[in-house]
């Protein structure tokens, strides 16, 4: 029965961090799980399930963004006119694929290197596709650092992913594509924890949100290009 498994999220939450996090989380999981037709709530352990490359053990467990801290960030992203490529770092079920969509994003790139999160992302997209007809998704499916940042992608997603040797390359690549292409780009960053690494490389923090303590949002753009890691 599904609320058994609301028990259990509200303990894992509970007992990981602290009850009245788990409160807030659960109820703005059955909340968002309805608002957005999705089916993503679910914490898994990545060293049960098959992945591609050599990372896992730089990645951290699944579990889908707050709904909250979400809404908080296109809610931003809205207000600034800020659209283009969406592209999604750990994108697990598609949850924040399908979020961006609902705001108004049409490009839409998830990436992840485990197979069968990846194949759930396909399903909670075709089952949403009808409601969002110019939308064009893409789901890749392999390590992060591998990806070939595009001359168009303009707004990088990160739930905390990967720790921060993945998180240096990845920001290497995206350095390296503004270098190419110069652009303003924006990093949604959920619990920021390398927030370091871009600020370091001359992006600016346009917008930061604190909920809860262990609940944080920081929104970042404008880099300078000549800087190098």
């Amino acid at each position: 029965m599904r609320w058994k498994y609301y028990l259990k999220y509200f303990y894992f939450i509970g007992s990981n961090w602290n009850y009245r996090l788990a409160l807030f989380t659960l109820r703005q999981e059955i909340i968002g799980e309805k608002k957005y037709a999705i089916n993503s709530m679910v914490i898994e352990r990545l060293n049960n399930i098959s992945v591609v490359g050599e990372n896992i053990t730089h990645a951290s467990i699944y579990q889908g963004a707050n709904y909250f801290l979400l809404e908080k960030a296109f809610d931003y992203l809205k207000s600034i006119n800020a659209n283009g490529h969406f592209v999604d770092f750990g994108c697990g079920k598609g949850r924040v694929l399908i979020v961006a969509a609902h705001y108004g994003f049409t490009k839409l790139t998830g990436i992840d290197f485990a197979a069968a999160l990846c194949e759930s992302a396909k399903k909670n997209i075709q089952s949403g596709q009808s409601r969002f007809p110019l939308a064009q998704f893409g789901i890749i499916c392999d390590d992060a650092a591998n990806y070939k940042v595009q001359d168009d992608d303009i707004v990088f997603f990160f739930f905390n992913p990967f720790d921060e040797s993945v998180m240096l390359q990845v920001a290497k690549n995206i350095l390296k594509s503004l270098k190419e292409k110069p652009r303003t780009i924006f990093i949604v960053y959920l619990n920021p924890v390398h927030k370091e690494i871009f600020l370091s490389a001359g992006f600016t923090e346009d917008f930061h949100l604190q909920k809860l303590e262990y609940l944080e949002l920081s929104i970042l753009s404008n880099p300078r290009y000549e800087d190098e890691f």
